[in-house]
């Protein structure tokens, strides 16, 4: 009792000292506060916000940190933010100036994300929606900004089967969701839907946001049914002008090379009496797979430019990069530029963006090859003559040679991607934008192929080169307008967005191809002397098709204390590519989360940081991959005489449908979202399925009625299930040293559930092809069974004479001779059902050490190069491999059969990898002309622990037919980067 009495006494001389100050500064009226915001480590934050708590005013801190703001009561309490760190709160009192320290925030509730056409807090997010920023990329060498998040993103399904400067990154997003369309999710950059990664840099990108889930994707209709990939580059900002230099050198190596016969094992096969007669000694002692190889030397600058006033900033970078192959005579090399400006007027209420961004590059595209010719050349044969010229081996079956191959052809690309937008927007009142965004996509490239003939065919003879030419260009054109409202009243909040978006495609191209040149010394640049030309065998093409979206679009958001929130969206979107009765989709979503942790019965549960539960649902769609499928198309064919003139004739080339319309995807989504410990352990768990119907495929169909034999229609059906974790926290975390540790998983199921109806019929079909030798499909495409089966026969044995024995449809062995179609059957699949990440970040003072490793699981991958040269019945026409010297199932004798298709070559693919290892020293000067320097190196793609026998599992995961390693590939690189970030 006595102690409540005290407890009282002490509120009641609080309150009187509060009566009188207020009394004493009531009669001295207003006054300014002035102040200064800075980090931990004193460092000057520019742009924090700082209001006075429950009224309008407010200001924002300067270059230097500083600020002023009008206070008119010592009550008042200042509300100083800025993004990425703690809010702090401090009561004015009697202060004339206060020093405020920001810390980085670990709340992650309060970083915000970029969905579709605008931004939330994490903590609103209702949808499967993952956040990752520039400090948490993978770092050295990537071939665009996509692999900046490998390993990073559950349920981000990515490989890079080539080791090819030129190729790109495979992406799907949850899985296949269809059977003839691209299963690549939608690029956006700078909210631009359809942003090509080639025009921007992968160092000007500062955050990457996924959206998985269709409650998410909805937003952007038809493009969004893969899943939408959310670019944001750096952008200007205000404060005093900020130079910043990054660039690096990175040394390349292959990655592995692929196990041949070397020239002591031809020197000793030549002695056994099986070989001898076969293989022939040519006196060198090569290794081909070196002679067209080098371990290269790339660099890669990057210069960036911003600052500006709170009214006026801006931001300019511009990107060398030179990326050579480790195969001769190929590589990358490429110049990009960035213009950002933001400026404001009218207080704040009319503020215009522009963003420019530009690449002019050029690469030399390898002869795919040259790397396979390389294994199967004898390495007792040399490259060169005895006088310098190059050893010629190409016949009918036997290599050619390779090292000719890379130095005699040139296929050269040159091409420019510009991206560029703009962007006004008008706040007439609070909580109210009003916006126009025009942005306009042009592509322009031309491509030269030459070389010199006889290196190349041997159908032909003395033919001196050959040219081809393309020619490619296209423009995406984009506008869009909307509005958007904010509204909080008390402890609701409303938002509202409406918009309309129009989009124009156009493609266009031509190609030429000629032979046999008087000289070759012009290259490509003199094609009208070719004889091919004045012979009437030179060929001349050219294309060009346009289409155009039209969408109309709408979302809803409420949030009630932070506790119970809901987003509902629409759009109507309309597509040229459509037939007349189908021009138009509707494409609904909704989402709702709750946030447990902040019910009551949460309250005594110390342990719970946070808990929300997610659950969502969405519909999108997916179009036509081409612009006239739905209508009837018309071919010139034959040419017959007509009023006594030879007329071209004209044929249909397909049937019209104009009931023909869109793939629709329907999702559902239900997630669990939590913290705990202090916020020491984060984590996401996610669960879906996705069914997509109306798949567009081509059918066969009577002829007449119709004009052809096969016709375009909606008729299948395909589900998606699976699940996600994502799991990451501070093991430890002291004053100078902080382990971070992190992981992702994801598993999915994919079935065909149908492939007809009652009009359109169709069970199964074969894909994917052995090619040449073996002439056999590899795949099967087929109602309740999963895309990417193997489908073929079973090996179960050798005989003593080294013939292959297969499983028969009785389940009996056979010779494989022998074996008929009745036999096949389902021996693999080429998609991972698993794929997981594991990354770790020790700092300790300004060292810093990241870790990451990922892997793939539940899958095979088809050896087409074992399949196609491991037997020694092929010996006399090429080198191969060292795993020709095995004897398989156990037998006493090498494999002498015919190279063929089944089972042995299609090899468990799971494997892990150890794919970055980064270690980093930051010093921070914090001087009047050098704020920091960071000095890092990084070794990509270290270690690979597998079983498979090829030279790398991480194989296509694209189309119907995954899980190849082509035999004509090439090889992936080891790389080790050292590299420096310099801020002025």
């Amino acid at each position: 009792m006595k102690q409540k009495g005290v407890k009282w006494l002490r509120y009641f001389f609080l309150l009187c000292l509060m009566g009188i100050s207020v009394c004493t500064y009531a009669s001295e009226g207003k006054r300014t506060l002035n102040g200064l915001v800075t980090d931990v480590e004193g460092v000057p934050i520019i742009g924090a916000n700082i209001l006075v708590k429950g009224q309008a005013t407010g200001v924002i801190s300067d270059v230097e940190g500083k600020f002023s703001i009008t206070v008119s009561s010592p009550k008042d309490v200042l509300v100083i933010s800025y993004i990425g760190y703690d809010t702090v709160e401090m009561i004015v009192g009697e202060k004339t100036s206060i020093n405020v320290q920001l810390t980085e925030s670990s709340n992650l509730l309060n970083d915000v994300v970029v969905i579709g056409y605008g931004s939330m807090k994490k903590g609103e997010i209702t949808s499967a929606i993952t956040n990752v920023k520039s400090e948490d990329f993978i770092q050295g060498v990537v071939k665009d900004a996509t692999q900046l998040l490998q390993g990073k993103v559950a349920g981000l399904q990515m490989a890079s089967p080539s080791g090819d400067p030129t190729a790109g990154v495979e992406i799907n997003i949850r899985g296949v969701s269809t059977i003839s369309a691209s299963s690549a999710p939608l690029i956006v950059i700078d909210g631009i839907p359809g942003g090509s990664l080639n025009s921007i840099a992968p160092e000007d990108v500062e955050t990457i946001d996924v959206l998985k889930d269709g409650s998410a994707a909805a937003i952007y209709g038809t493009r969004g049914t893969n899943g939408v990939i959310i670019i944001t580059t750096k952008k200007a900002k205000q404060g005093k002008a900020s130079l910043e230099y990054h660039g690096y050198v990175a040394f390349e190596s292959i990655q592995k090379q692929t196990d041949v016969l070397e020239a002591s094992d031809y020197k000793r096969l030549a002695q056994d009496p099986l070989f001898k007669d076969k293989i022939s000694d040519e006196g060198a002692n090569l290794n081909w797979i070196d002679a067209i190889t080098r371990n290269p030397v790339n660099h890669t600058h990057n210069l960036s430019l911003r600052g500006g006033s709170d009214k006026t900033n801006y931001i300019a970078s511009i990107t060398y990069r030179k990326q050579d192959g480790i195969l001769l005579n190929t590589g990358k090399e490429a110049l990009t530029f960035k213009i950002g400006l933001n400026h404001s007027m009218m207080d704040d209420k009319l503020r215009v963006q522009l963003n420019v961004n530009n690449s002019t590059i050029k690469q030399d595209v390898t002869w795919y090859n040259a790397y396979l010719q390389a294994c199967l050349m004898n390495p007792t044969r040399p490259v060169y003559n005895e006088d310098g010229s190059y050893k010629e081996y190409g016949t009918s079956y036997k290599p050619y040679n390779p090292v000719a191959l890379l130095n005699e052809e040139t296929d050269q690309e040159k091409w420019n991607q510009l991206l560029a937008s703009g962007k006004i927007t008008f706040s007439p009142i609070e909580g109210l934008n009003l916006s126009a965004m025009a942005a306009m996509q042009r592509y322009d490239s031309m491509r030269d192929k030459w070389n010199n003939f006889k290196y190349f065919t041997t159908t032909i003879e003395n033919k001196n080169a050959e040219v081809t030419k393309w020619a490619a260009g296209s423009m995406d054109r984009t506008l869009e307008l909307m509005a958007d409202y904010f509204k909080a009243i008390g402890q609701h909040e409303f938002s509202g967005l409406v918009g309309y978006s129009y989009q124009d495609f156009e493609r266009q191209g031509s190609s030429m191809y000629a032979m046999d040149f008087p000289t070759d010394i012009f290259g490509p640049w003199n094609i009208g002397t070719a004889q091919s030309t004045k012979d009437g065998k030179s060929t001349i093409s050219s294309y060009k098709n346009s289409n155009k979206l039209i969408s109309f679009f709408g979302r809803f958001t409420y949030n009630y204390d932070n506790k119970y929130m809901l987003m509902a969206s629409l759009r109507r979107e309309g597509s040229s590519k459509f037939g007349v009765n189908h021009k138009w989709g509707w494409f609904p979503a909704i989402s709702a989360g709750w946030r447990i942790s902040e019910e009551g019965f949460m309250k005594n549960i110390s342990f719970v940081d946070d808990l929300k539960l997610r659950v969502g649902f969405g519909v999108t769609g997916t179009e036509l991959s081409n612009s006239y499928q739905s209508l009837v198309l018309l071919n010139y064919s034959g040419v017959g005489q007509m009023n006594g003139q030879w007329t071209q004739g004209v044929v249909p080339a397909s049937n019209p449908n104009p009931d023909l319309k869109w793939e629709t995807k329907s999702e559902w989504n239900l997630g669990i979202d939590f913290s705990l410990l202090s916020r020491r352990l984060n984590g996401t768990i996610d669960f879906y399925q996705r069914t997509t119907s109306d798949l567009l495929s081509e059918y066969q169909v009577p002829v007449p009625p119709n004009f052809i034999s096969t016709m375009w229609a909606n008729v299948g059906k395909i589900r998606n299930r699976g699940i996600e974790l994502a799991l990451d926290g501070e093991v430890i975390r002291t004053k100078d040293f902080t382990w971070r540790l992190g992981g992702n998983f994801s598993y999915n199921a994919n079935k065909l559930l149908s492939l007809s109806n009652d009009k359109y019929q169709r069970d199964y079909w074969y894909t994917g092809w052995t090619s040449s030798g073996i002439q056999q499909t590899t795949h099967i495409v087929k109602e309740g069974e999963p895309i990417g089966n193997f489908y073929g026969w079973k090996a179960v044995g050798l005989t003593d004479d080294g013939l292959w024995l297969v499983e028969g449809a009785d389940g009996n062995p056979k010779l494989a001779s022998e074996a008929g179609q009745e036999d096949k059957q389902v021996i693999g699949n080429g998609l991972p059902s698993m794929y997981a990440g594991l990354n770790t970040t020790l700092l300790y003072k300004n060292f810093d050490l990241g870790i990451s490793l990922r892997g793939a699981f539940g899958f095979e991958v088809l050896n087409e190069y074992r399949m196609h040269w491991e037997t020694m019945k092929r010996i006399s026409e090429a080198n191969l491999p060292k795993s020709v010297l095995k004897k398989p199932f156990g037998s006493q004798s090498y494999v002498f059969d015919s190279h063929m298709y089944h089972s042995y070559y299609v090899e468990k693919g799971d494997y892990v990898k150890l794919d970055n290892i980064t270690l980093g020293y930051t010093l921070n000067l914090n001087n009047k002309y050098l704020r920091s320097i960071r000095l890092y190196v990084t070794g990509h793609n270290l270690l690979t622990i597998t079983g498979y026998d090829g030279l790398d599992p991480e194989v296509s995961i694209k189309g119907l037919d995954p899980g190849v390693e082509r035999k004509e590939l090439y090889p992936t690189v080891r790389s080790y980067t050292v590299g420096a970030i310099v801020k002025f």
